[in-house]
């Protein structure tokens, strides 16, 4: 790897999510911040795995279930042991990005020779970057019958960059594809003091949190339509206890742990 990455001196929050999930791919300055982070909201660890452990279910049902052979994975973080590309069959495609510079060259050192994963740096804003490069219509070779992702990030959108993307994405992709998409911080309590200094601290290093109603999100990803049972809570989804979770969790983050999923198909 190039000195920058082991000299970076701002903190990034993929690497501060590797850091939630007890990884090693982060540095101290992401420790740092994460320690801020958790020491107002401390549910956030818990909520890193509920994102995880319904990434790997999602690559599952992606791949074992539904049969995709292709897995197209947007603001992806750092692709360690236990994200996509390790719960889908042999022979399967993944394709991960993330805009962070930094966060690719490291993906890329993590990945090394992988067969037949990829990590591209991208902006989720600009899919079609992505998704036009040469190296990437030589991976698709064709197909856009394939399995979407878009987790993890939502809470730090604009509404534009939700909506822009999801509806380009529904154009370029053939009728049967599918996207999985997670309402970060939806419903979220925004007087509560923890849940505020939360967004302050990310917003110091440059990382602006956009919190929704949960309602909201139907609007920004038309046309992609909803599959029953719609949006699922990260606890119900993965039968997280809800005895997991402090008094203080279960206000600021509400009884359904501050996180939904959906399905979502074209």
């Amino acid at each position: 790897m190039r000195d920058n990455i082991i000299n970076t001196n701002k903190p990034s929050s993929g690497r501060m999510y590797d850091y939630y999930l007890g990884g090693n791919h982060n540095f101290e300055v992401d420790r740092m911040a994460g320690d801020q982070v958790l020491k107002v909201v401390p549910f956030l660890k818990k909520f890193a795995k509920l994102q995880r452990w319904a990434l790997q279910d999602i690559a599952e049902e992606f791949t074992l279930r539904r049969g995709y052979d292709v897995v197209i994975d947007f603001a992806s973080g750092l692709p360690t042991a236990d994200h996509i590309h390790n719960r889908v069959p042999q022979g399967t495609t993944v394709i991960y990005s993330d805009y962070d510079p930094v966060v690719v060259e490291y993906a890329q050192e993590i990945l090394k020779d992988t067969p037949n994963v990829y990590f591209f740096e991208n902006d989720l804003s600009k899919p079609e970057e992505l998704l036009n490069r040469p190296e990437v219509e030589k991976i698709l070779a064709g197909r856009r019958k394939v399995a979407i992702c878009i987790w993890g990030v939502a809470g730090f959108l604009f509404d534009h960059e939700i909506a822009g993307p999801a509806k380009y994405l529904y154009e370029w992709a053939a009728p049967g594809s599918c996207l999985a998409f997670n309402a970060q911080t939806a419903d979220l309590d925004l007087n509560d003091l923890a849940i505020i200094e939360m967004f302050r601290i990310y917003q110091g290093f440059g990382q602006e949190g956009h919190p929704r109603r949960l309602v909201e999100f139907n609007d920004l990803l038309a046309p992609w339509r909803i599959e029953e049972p719609g949006w699922v809570s990260l606890l119900q989804w993965h039968g997280f206890g809800q005895s997991d979770m402090a008094n203080e969790d279960v206000k600021a983050f509400g009884p359904m742990g501050g996180g939904y999923g959906a399905y979502l198909v074209k």
